[in-house]
C-alpha cells in the first residue's frame, strides 16, 4: 500500500478531517513519514480527545512497535499540548520502525483526576482497537513522558487493573496494558501533594517497604499543624477534599503498585533539577528493584528539568524501546 492509499484508508476509518499538518508536512514528507494529525482516540468527558500520528511509509509485512508520547506541562498549562514533543527522536524511531503517537489528554484546570490518565489509558486502548488497520503489534506498545506526562507514562504501565483510572472515554473491551516506560524527571510519588503525612499513606508505604518523597521546602510545610497548605494544594489540582488525598494520591503514585505485575521502565532524571529533585526517580528505582522489575536508572549530569541536552540521552530511550518492544 502507498503512502496515498494508506491516507485514504485512514481517513476512512478516522473521518475525512484526518490529514497531514501543514505545519509539519515537509519534514514529515521528507523522512518518509506518514502523519495524521488531530485524530480522535475517545471521549474526554463531553468532548472528543486528539491524536498524532507518525506511520513509516516504507513497507513491511511485519507488525510495528508503538511509542506514545506525553508531554508534560504540570498537568495545567495549556501552552504545553501534543505539540510539545522531541520531534527528531520521534523521527529518529520511525527510521527504526516504529509507530509513533503524541497525545492529548485532559488538563486538571478542565477536570482534575483521575480524567488525564483517563485519557491516556484510552489512548492504548484505541491504538490496540486499530492495531489491524494501522499495522500495529498490539502486544509491544511503549509509552515515554517527561516531567508531569513522565508521571502519566509511568501509572499507565504501573496501573493496569485498577478500574478505578480506567474511565469510560472509549473501547472498553481493549486493555490498557503497555510493554514498556520511559519516565523522564517525574518518579513515581505523587503523595507530597497533600498526603505524606496522612497514618494511611505511611501504613501502606512502610508495608511496601518503599520510601516516600518530598518536594524541596514541603517538609517543613507539613510539620505545621495549623498549615493545611499541601492539602489545599492537592484539592485545587485534584478536586478533592483533603480528606480523600490519602486514597486519590496512593492511587496516582506508580510507586504504591510496585507489588503487582510492571511493565519494564527506563527512568532519567537531571542530577541538577531542582523542580523534581533526582530522589523521586530514585526512590522509585529502589521500590521496583526492590520488587524484582525490570528498571534502569540513569542520572544525566549537570541538567535540570527539561528536555535533556544531548542526542545521546533521546538514543538510550529509543534503544531501551528497540530491546523491550521488538521481537
Amino acid at each position: 500500500m502507498t503512502g496515498g492509499e494508506k491516507m485514504l484508508e485512514l481517513k476512512k476509518l478516522f473521518g475525512e478531517e484526518t490529514g497531514v499538518s501543514e505545519e509539519f508536512k515537509a519534514d514529515w514528507e521528507a523522512e518518509k513519514i506518514d502523519f495524521y494529525e488531530d485524530v480522535a482516540y475517545g471521549m474526554g468527558g463531553e468532548h472528543p480527545m486528539y491524536l498524532d500520528l507518525m506511520i513509516p511509509q516504507e513497507k513491511t509485512e511485519k507488525k510495528r512497535p508503538v511509542i506514545i508520547w506525553v508531554h508534560g506541562g504540570g498537568w495545567s498549562i495549556p501552552e504545553l499540548t501534543k505539540k510539545y514533543r522531541p520531534v527528531n527522536a520521534l523521527v529518529q524511531a520511525c527510521r527504526m520502525g516504529f509507530v509513533c503517537a503524541s497525545i492529548e489528554y485532559r488538563l486538571v484546570t478542565e477536570k482534575p483526576f483521575p480524567a488525564p490518565i483517563e485519557d491516556c489509558k484510552c489512548a492504548v486502548r484505541f491504538l490496540k482497537a486499530h492495531a489491524g488497520e494501522l499495522g500495529i503489534d498490539p502486544d509491544c506498545i511503549g509509552i515515554w513522558g517527561e516531567s508531569a506526562g513522565g508521571q502519566l507514562a509511568a501509572l499507565v504501565g504501573a496501573s493496569y487493573g485498577n478500574p478505578r483510572l480506567e474511565g469510560n472515554g472509549g473501547w472498553q473491551e481493549y486493555s490498557s496494558e503497555v510493554k514498556a516506560v520511559c519516565d523522564w524527571y517525574c518518579g513515581g510519588d505523587m503523595t507530597h501533594m497533600g498526603a505524606y503525612v496522612c497514618p494511611e499513606v505511611q501504613a501502606r508505604a512502610e508495608e511496601l517497604g518503599i520510601r516516600l518523597t518530598l518536594m524541596p521546602g514541603q517538609l517543613e510545610k507539613q510539620k505545621d499543624p495549623k498549615s493545611s497548605a499541601q492539602r489545599e494544594i492537592f484539592e485545587q489540582m485534584f478536586g478533592v477534599p483533603g480528606s480523600q488525598a490519602p486514597e486519590l494520591s496512593m492511587d496516582i503514585s506508580p510507586i504504591f503498585y510496585v507489588d503487582q505485575k510492571q511493565p519494564a521502565y527506563l527512568l532519567m532524571h537531571g542530577d541538577s533539577d531542582q523542580a523534581v529533585t533526582p530522589e523521586f526517580s530514585y526512590n522509585y528505582y529502589d521500590a521496583l528493584l526492590k520488587y524484582g522489575h525490570d528498571a534502569t536508572f540513569v542520572l544525566v549530569p549537570r541538567q535540570g528539568h527539561g528536555f535533556f541536552k544531548g542526542e545521546g540521552y533521546y538514543d538510550i530511550v529509543l534503544n531501551f524501546f528497540k530491546k523491550k518492544l521488538v521481537p
